[in-house]
Formats: C-alpha cells, structure tokens, sequence
C-alpha cells in the first residue's frame, strides 16, 4: 500500500501569555470513512497516534505533549517502506525533557533506522526545533519565532514526487499560515486560521476538502504556565466544535 495524503498543516505561536501548538490532520478517504482518530494518554504524555502510510498501520505520534511540556508533531513529505518519522516523534515525547535532549534522541534514532520523509516540529515555551527526515538523511534547526509547516522540505534538498495539486496545496497553506499566525494572540485567533478557506474552499485550504481527502481531525495545545490543554475535534474545523481536555492536573 502506497497512500499520500494531500498534506497536513502544523505549527506554533508564541503569543504574550503563552504558546500554542496546533495540527491539522489531512488524511485520504480510506482514513477518513474509518475515522482513525485515536488518543493515548498517560500520567506521562497525552498524544494521538500516528499512521503508517505506506501499511496503512497505526503506530507512533501524530501529535502530542508530555508533562515537561514538550510538544511534538509532523508532516508528511514521502512514503516508502523505511520506519515512520511518527515513531520518531513518539521517541521525542517519550525522552525529551529540554531543549537539549532533542538533537541526542533524534541522533540516536537516525543512527539506527531509514525513515519515511517527512517533517517535524518538536517545541516547549522556551525553544523550539524544526527537523527534516528522508531515508538515512536529516537536518535540524532551531525555531525562535512562531512557524507554520506543511509538506515540502525546506533543510533537505530531496524533493517528493508529488502531483501539481498537492504541491500547489502545500505552497498555498504554508503561505497563508505563516501570514496568518504573525497576527495571533488567542486560541480563539488560531481556530479561525485551522478553518480557514483561503484562498477557496478545497484542497488549497488549510481547512481541507477535496473528492477523496480532507481534514480528518484539528488539534491545539495549549500551554499558560502551568496549564496544559488540548483542544480537538473530529472532521472538518468548519463544520465542528472544538472540546477542550486540560492535561496533567
């Protein structure tokens, strides 16, 4: 099995009382008629599982956020028959504490397996990490702003061989995100942009609709001192409510 979602949108917000991490998940039909929205939590980490592509298998972090307020999640670039970038993620809120832990566990994890491409953010109030994975190859760089990311690399030359609409789709999300966030200073500012239709409703939109994918689920994390909550909803962000869960009381 060979599936690609159009893409996902992800990013992060530091506004002045705090830090926003949020997830849009697009997924392919098979997905989204299954409705494969799955949490774990633990006194250690609450997260959503990730699927493998290219096994249609569930496993790994999709996104998440364990009790040192470390926040983890990714996008995808290429399917192949390597390990998912979601099991990476789920290595980084399984081990990270700080800021330093993040290059040791992503270099140990490369040192022994291939990976799937795809893109990661991996952020905590103080300091944030971009990372780029494809094959045995990775790069890192350090976040000190707010940063939208959806599916083409920026630190790997490699490029996924994808269709026109799926590249355009990328493009315009990224553009419009990125605009978009540098005006945030709520969680209510932030999911207007997950439902947005802009450029038109489709599959340009950050809130996605297409013939055989979309939005599957929204997700955001948000953290006030120490307040940690996640708020998430199933389907399209237009056409749904938000519940909010707060996290490690």
């Amino acid at each position: 099995m060979n599936v690609s979602p159009l893409g996902c949108t992800v990013g992060l917000v530091r506004t002045p009382k705090g830090f926003l991490f949020f997830k849009n998940r697009d997924l392919s039909g098979e997905y989204l008629l299954n409705r494969v929205t799955v949490f774990q939590s633990t006194p250690q980490a609450h997260t959503l599982k990730g699927f493998n592509l290219e096994t249609g298998e569930a496993e790994g972090v999709s996104i998440g956020v364990n009790k040192y307020r470390v926040c983890v999640a990714n996008t995808h670039i290429a399917s192949t028959q390597d390990v998912t970038y979601d099991i990476l993620c789920e290595q980084l809120i399984n081990n990270v504490q700080s800021k330093r832990d993040a290059s040791k566990v992503v270099e140990a994890f490369m040192g022994n397996n291939k990976v799937q491409g795809g893109r990661i953010l991996v952020a905590a109030p103080e300091w944030a990490y971009l990372i780029e994975v494809f094959k045995d190859e990775f790069r890192m760089e350090e976040v000190t702003t707010s940063r939208a990311i959806t599916n083409t690399f920026s630190l790997i030359p490699h490029q996924a061989d994808e269709s026109q609409i799926r590249e355009e789709s990328s493009t315009c999300r990224l553009k419009v995100a990125g605009e978009m966030i540098k005006e945030i200073t709520n969680i209510g500012q932030l999911k207007s942009i997950l439902r947005s239709h802009i450029p038109e409703k489709g599959e340009l939109s950050i809130c996605s609709h297409g013939h055989d994918w979309g939005t599957e689920s929204s997700h955001i994390i948000q953290i006030q001192r120490d307040y940690i909550g996640w708020s998430s909803l199933v389907g399209h962000p237009c056409e749904n409510d938000y519940n909010t869960l707060q996290l490690f009381q």
